[in-house]
């Protein structure tokens, strides 16, 4: 009786000094908010599966009684406000001149995820308390326990009981034990604080809180808390959470956290239009797993599409197994390897070189400024060829020797400050530079090669389009970023060069079947064999493959055997359907097939030839003359001088 006298003045005190006339709202369930790829199709992990309501029977007793005894205990004793919980908050906050306690009832609290903020003002607290009583006149207890046990957030994105239950357990509710209801149960005062993922000594020592807590209100016995005590709690994610696209869903979301706030993204019925094509990132998925199938399992790998023309991420796999790892590994350092040769050989053409000149494969050495001394060598058994390499056949067989001499041509300062213009933040001017020795991340890779096959344009990469709120209304629309970084000619040229790698003598030349379609690419292999990759492109996407270890670990693989199938699968099938398009070639460009011993124009007797690309009036404008000999046995071998004479006006 005293308790509803109290309950009546403080709602006279707060009508009469506040001014407060307001009705209860409806109670309005927060609707959770929708992500969707590029086609409309919603993407699982944001949408309804991180809020999904239980009825009152559904919630799991031990739940109910663990949540009651470590947040409300006299829950069902007090009608909404429980004074000498507010007694107590109301000394703190005076003793400290700031709310930093609340002293909430599990009615309060409910209160607040449903018709309030989380900031912590006086007012705020004052419509608390009076939202509270109402909804006590309004509604029984189960139903506002059942509310509450719907809209508490638990942490990791996780709002009400049932996901909270997949998040943390990877099972559902109604079958969590009594250790795992008493760990949940703890997590709502502090979910970032008592995160078992992050945390899990402190969250285990917040359950026996809770189960201590139980035991004083004897909703268990000393027997039941010490055998849950003594229960290992294995924590893992339940695929339905995780979805399609794990890691892009988590950039979403920390993303919209970041600009709108928790409540917003997972209970105010947002409309995210994202850049993923699902269909895309499920080949993107199985790709993956394919290609780490039966390796070790400790071996991760990244992927990341990127639309060429406008960025947009159109497919992200930031690890080998989102449940046991959610760590993104397409912004993860690693270094790129010979991966990152493009982009020296990009400033070479605007100096004047062209894809036939050549450079001998040999010993070298640089003396350095440090006083040591660097000596390139190439992988495998001989670290020299001892001949010499057009330009499109060094990038073709990745020859280390001759990226570093071209690298020490055009000076390693100047390489360094044309390669940040394709995106890199930070690179060092160092001679091995086109080896790949600074970190980046596969993300750039892939944005950083979009550019040649964008006619030299690079556009920063984007995963959203466009946010609105559940009644429709814009809250934000992104455009593309996009800067010139290259002429048209130079990105073509490159482009040229890099389909060579998937020709016979490239190091993708076995790649190019399982594509199958004009592509263009480049292994990369660090020391000692321990990142592997594979960056490359069609006309229309960009991708970067990365494949390793988490800690300092070799793959003991090139990037070609193992990073190359997963990149060439994915694009193979993410591109089925659409037409086999070449790149296009810009005006004032020429193609010529040159001969791969000399650099000069080829003849029928130049045994190994290739086509090449070249800013008009710099092709060759020699005859190879290293295969004479043979060109003239062939020419005495043919049936008539006359066919001869005319086969020499023809070259």
């Amino acid at each position: 009786m005293r308790n509803r006298i109290c309950c009546l003045l403080i709602m006279v005190l707060l009508l009469g000094c506040c001014g407060f006339t307001w009705r209860l709202p409806e109670v309005e369930l927060p609707e959770a908010s929708v992500v969707v790829d590029i086609n409309g199709e919603v993407i699982k992990g944001l949408t309804r599966e991180n809020q999904i309501n239980l009825k009152r029977e559904d919630i799991p007793q031990n739940f109910v009684n663990a949540i009651i005894a470590v947040e409300d205990k006299n829950f069902y004793r007090h009608h909404g406000i429980d004074l000498s919980g507010i007694a107590r908050a109301v000394f703190t906050n005076i003793k400290r001149w700031k709310v930093v306690a609340g002293g909430s009832t599990i009615t309060q609290q409910t209160a607040k995820n449903l018709f309030l903020s989380n900031e912590k003002t006086f007012s705020r607290k004052i419509r608390e308390l009076f939202y509270a009583i109402q909804l006590e006149r309004k509604y029984s207890k189960d139903e506002i326990l059942t509310m509450y046990c719907n809209t508490i957030y638990f942490g990791q994105g996780a709002y009400g009981v049932e996901v909270a239950a997949r998040t943390f357990f990877a099972r559902s509710a109604d079958e969590l034990s009594l250790a795992q209801c008493a760990l949940l149960a703890g997590l709502p005062n502090a979910p970032s604080s008592y995160d078992p993922y992050y945390h899990p000594d402190i969250a285990k020592k917040r359950q026996a809180i809770v189960l201590r807590r139980m035991v004083e209100e004897e909703m268990i016995n000393e027997g039941e808390k010490r055998a849950a005590l003594q229960e290992k709690l294995v924590y893992g994610r339940n695929a339905y959470v995780a979805g399609d696209a794990p890691y892009f869903i988590a950039l979403v979301k920390d993303y919209l956290i970041d600009k709108y706030g928790q409540r917003m993204v997972y209970q105010g019925g947002l409309r995210v239009l994202t850049t993923l094509d699902l269909n895309m990132q499920k080949t993107a998925n199985q790709a993956v797993a394919d290609g780490l199938q039966g390796k070790d399992e400790n071996l991760q790998a990244a992927l990341v599409a990127l639309d060429v023309q406008n960025g947009g991420i159109r497919a992200m796999v930031g690890g080998r197994n989102y449940n046991l790892s959610n760590y993104n590994r397409v912004y993860s350092l690693r270094q790129p390897g010979s991966t990152f040769k493009p982009f020296m050989y990009s400033l070479a053409v605007d100096w004047g070189f062209t894809a036939a000149d050549t450079v001998m494969c040999e010993k070298v050495a640089y003396r350095l400024s440090d006083g040591t001394t660097y000596r390139p060598t190439d992988y495998g058994d001989e670290p020299y060829h001892w001949r010499p390499f057009t330009l499109k056949e060094a990038i073709m067989k990745s020859d280390n020797v001759v990226a570093v001499q071209v690298n020490n041509i055009l000076k390693p300062k100047n390489t360094a400050g044309h390669i940040k213009k394709f995106g890199f933040p930070d690179i060092s001017p160092v001679l091995s530079l086109p080896l790949g020795p600074v970190a980046v991340k596969p993300l750039e890779m892939a944005a950083a090669y979009a550019v040649f096959a964008n006619r030299g344009i690079y556009n920063k990469p984007v995963f959203i389009l466009k946010v609105t709120d559940k009644r429709g209304q814009v809250l934000e629309e992104n455009r593309v970023e996009s800067k010139p970084v290259i002429d048209a000619q130079n990105a073509y040229i490159i482009c040229d060069m890099l389909k060579g790698v998937m020709e016979p003598g490239g190091t993708g030349s076995h790649l190019k079947q399982t594509v199958g379609r004009i592509s263009a690419g480049k292994t990369g292999t660090t020391d000692e064999y321990q990142d592997a990759w594979f960056v490359g492109f069609t006309p229309r996407l960009s991708c970067a493959v990365w494949v390793g270890y988490d800690l300092n670990q070799n793959v003991n693989l090139p990037g070609g055997a193992v990073a190359g199938p997963i990149w060439a699968s994915f694009l193979g099938k993410a591109s089925v359907g659409a037409a086999d398009e070449d790149f296009e070639r810009p005006a004032g460009i020429s193609i010529s097939n040159i001969c791969l011993d000399s650099g000069l124009i080829a003849t029928e007797a130049c045994p190994r030839t290739i086509e090449m690309a070249f800013q008009r009036g710099t092709e060759p404008e020699n005859v190879c003359y290293y295969h004479l000999d043979d060109l003239e046995w062939m020419l005495k071998s043919d049936d008539g001088e006359e066919d001869g004479d005319n086969r020499q006006k023809n070259w």
